[in-house]
């Protein structure tokens, strides 16, 4: 599986990309919202997990609603520290899983689904 993962802080990307690698993928990272949009064009994975906040510009749920839009199919995932009753209600509507940040086993069981 081919997965672009986006995130500000760098340890957390390292080491969802580092976990993701060692479970056989092909991963690509980036440290935002604009860098993951321009993986998705260029690598065209399977899937994306997302952080929610990741400053500046856009969050991971506004880039999530672009790439349903653009990218139908594409696995998306939010996978994010900061939780709230209002993102996973919006992540839901979108059909986007909104999985904790840290809980990599969780992480990696959502994109045995895709």
């Amino acid at each position: 599986m081919r997965v672009v993962v986006a995130d500000n802080d760098p340890d957390a990307l390292d080491l969802a990309l580092t976990d993701l690698r060692l479970e056989g993928h092909e991963v690509f990272g980036a440290a935002d919202a604009a860098g993951a949009e321009k993986l998705v064009d260029s690598v065209l994975p399977t899937a994306v997990v997302l952080d929610y906040r990741m400053p500046p510009g856009d969050d991971g749920l506004t880039l999530a609603e672009r790439l349903v839009a653009d990218h139908p199919g594409l696995r998306i995932l939010i996978y994010s520290n900061y939780q709230s009753t209002e993102l996973r209600s919006r992540a839901a509507a979108l059909g986007v899983p909104f999985l904790a940040k840290g809980n990599l086993r969780a992480l990696r069981s959502a994109l045995d689904l895709a």
